[in-house]
């Protein structure tokens, strides 16, 4: 049986006193990675133990047979369990036997008319769901399908006390935004991510997984397969072994896909759509996101993929996508509600407050209060500035004198950029800052005297 830590305890003894309290439905709010399939674990158990049934359900086969494992390590009496995916159960509502307690997990789904099916079906029992993002894209709140809510600790105090791997943030932003657009869910479409990536993405992805995290195991999150595929060839093509894995893939590859992964003999494992909720990967420590959202839950589940925690892990996330534009970053503290969220008459760029920024030199993303980088300890405050007056009049002089055409510059790698010049054209059409120039500049010589 499990032995759950405080905080968990006290997420299933709160449940239960709002069950008693009368309210028929409440859900349990934890962020991803503290454990909640080990607290639904626990409740099953505690009803199981005294006759009564329950029926849990989830929308992904992969989950039902994460928590059937659950159960079983729980000692949760199975023969009074239904355990199956959402769909599975509204087609089966006449034939199953009616449970004293229904739990649902990733129930930010929940708002669905299969779900709704089901809670109406079974409008007397009590019903439990549990989520650690419980946001929609569309701005609904849960409340038309929960009386209460109750929240965990938060990511932050769950780093502090060693319940989640501390991470480092690294955003190297290869994409155009200015070519994406939404599609009619309000996420971007494909198309448009297909514009925003264009073709030189491959090799910078696989550079700076060598710079921040050579060897260490990582998940990659792409928008399409064919995408997906090719990041995988990319790093397979540089000697780094890779696989690819959607929900098309046939069973048994999937199956050793994952093994693989688990063992460690496979370093990179590059998806579409599949490794987000619930996917346990203790060992891995690093996420490569390629895929631009504007989905919190998307960026959460992702972004935090690699933060289970294990001694001395640190955690890296590389956003090749910039998403913490939008978001800040996992451990970025957020207002769950059960209220309707109010829809914005117009898209920016943030959804939250947040007091952070990048450093131009190696691309962490940390607090906006510090003066110097915790990772690579240059001074940000006065990247911009350290050019000597004569020499940016020099260098003014020759931009005025050249005018590089972005769709050449692009295809180019940044070590076959051989003046100031190329640099800021690169940059300009990838996006960078000035300090990413000024970097560059400074380590091929380009800038004289720079200190």
């Amino acid at each position: 049986m499990y032995q759950l830590h405080p905080y968990q305890m006290k997420l299933v003894e709160q449940a239960r006193e709002e069950l008693k309290k009368g309210n028929k439905s409440c859900l349990l709010v934890s962020p991803a990675g503290s454990g909640k399939s080990v607290v639904i674990a626990e409740i099953a158990r505690l009803t199981t133990l005294k006759g009564g049934r329950v029926m849990f359900m989830v929308h992904r086969q992969e989950l039902i047979n994460q928590i059937m494992e659950s159960f079983k390590a729980n000692s949760v009496d199975l023969n009074l369990c239904t355990v199956m995916t959402v769909g599975k159960i509204r087609n089966r509502l006449d034939s199953l036997p009616v449970p004293n307690l229904i739990i649902t997990d990733e129930t930010h789904h929940s708002l669905a008319k299969t779900y709704r099916d089901i809670y109406e079906h079974y409008a007397n029992v009590p019903r439990l769901g549990f989520s650690a993002t419980p946001w929609r894209l569309n701005g609904k709140g849960l409340g038309d399908v929960y009386d209460a809510m109750i929240e965990g600790p938060d990511v932050q105090w769950l780093i502090d006390n060693h319940y989640l791997a501390p991470f480092d943030y690294y955003s190297v932003n290869l994409i155009d935004e200015s070519k994406l657009s939404k599609s009619s869910t309000g996420d971007y479409s494909n198309k448009s991510i297909d514009e925003a990536v264009g073709h030189t993405i491959y090799g910078d992805v696989v550079k700076t997984y060598r710079d921040k995290v050579d060897g260490q195991q990582a998940i990659v999150y792409a928008h399409s397969i064919a995408f997906s595929k090719q990041i995988a060839k990319q790093f397979r093509d540089a000697g780094i072994n890779a696989a690819h894995c959607d929900s098309k893939t046939p069973q048994r590859e999937r199956d050793k896909i994952m093994t693989d992964f688990k063992k460690g003999t496979l370093k990179v494992l590059s998806n579409c759509d599949l490794i987000s909720e619930g996917y346990n990967v203790p060992d891995c420590s690093c996420v490569i996101m390629l895929r631009p959202t504007e989905s919190l839950v998307l960026f959460i589940q992702q972004s935090m993929r690699c933060m289970r925690f294990k001694p001395g892990k640190q955690a890296t996330i590389i956003d090749h996508v910039a998403n913490y534009t939008r978001f800040g970053l996992p451990n970025t503290p957020q207002k769950w509600t059960l209220a309707d969220r109010e829809k914005k008459k117009k898209s920016t760029n943030t959804i939250v407050d947040t007091p952070i920024k990048q450093c131009a030199f190696c691309f962490a993303v940390i607090p906006a209060q510090l003066k110097s980088c915790p990772l690579c300890g240059h001074e940000i405050e006065i990247v911009q500035t350290e050019i000597k007056v004569d020499e940016k009049a020099r260098i003014e002089k020759i931009e005025s004198n050249f005018k590089l055409q972005a769709d050449y510059i692009v295809t180019k790698k940044i070590s076959e950029l051989k003046s100031y010049e190329e640099l800021k054209a690169y940059a300009k059409a990838r996006g960078y800052k000035q300090g990413w120039i000024y970097f560059q500049a400074k380590n091929k010589g380009l800038i004289k005297g720079a200190k």
